[in-house]
């Protein structure tokens, strides 16, 4: 027996260089594979969290408002669906020119007023949140009818605020009959968009 080794030893070969080298490659193969695959991946997380940060921001604000509107509520009474729909009228979310136009025409049709000339411009109300148009307007009739005028602004479900009335008085001798022109600068309030 040219062996000296006895039977039954197990026998250690070198490793080849060739698998070495083909082990190293694949594993610096998944190295680099997993960063481009998730370096993009990074990027959308980083514009997801970005996204989910300003959400949670806005959630916040209108938590607040939410707050807000519920303590105003609470605080002027309203629990029903009327008042808060009736508080809606009388300050509502836009200016809608045209209703407040149509308003003061109606107004001056029932308690009959003959509108002479009408105006608006741009007011301030002092609140926040809160928007104006300023209206001038000249009306003629009869001093009672002046009177029975304002109550209708009053009465009308769209807060007007009157900030000043300019009265002057006629008598027709004729009909021995007392006519009045009258103009009023007031306001009608809006509420800013959100």
């Amino acid at each position: 027996m040219a062996d000296n080794q006895p039977k039954g030893d197990i026998e250690f070969r070198t490793p080849s260089r060739a698998g070495t080298l083909i082990g190293v490659l694949l594993i610096l193969a998944v190295i680099v594979g997993y960063f481009f695959y998730t370096k993009p991946l990074g990027a959308d997380i980083s514009v997801v969290e970005d996204d989910i940060s300003a959400k949670t921001g806005e959630i916040e604000v209108l938590k607040q408002q939410i707050d807000d509107f519920e303590s105003a509520e609470e605080e002027l009474g309203i629990s029903t669906e009327v008042q808060k729909l009736e508080s809606l009228r009388a300050i509502p979310a836009n200016m809608h020119q045209d209703e407040v136009i149509k308003d003061i025409i109606n107004i001056t049709e029932t308690y009959d007023t003959g509108l002479k000339s009408l105006s608006f411009g741009e007011g301030s109300s002092g609140y926040e949140g809160i928007k104006s148009l300023r209206i001038n307007a000249s009306f003629e009739g009869n001093y009672s009818d002046l009177v029975s005028f304002l109550e209708g602004i009053e009465q009308n479900p769209r807060i007007f605020k009157i900030e000043s009335i300019n009265v002057q008085l006629d008598e027709l001798d004729i009909l021995n009959l007392k006519r009045a022109t009258f103009s009023l600068s007031m306001e009608a309030f809006f509420s800013e968009e959100l």
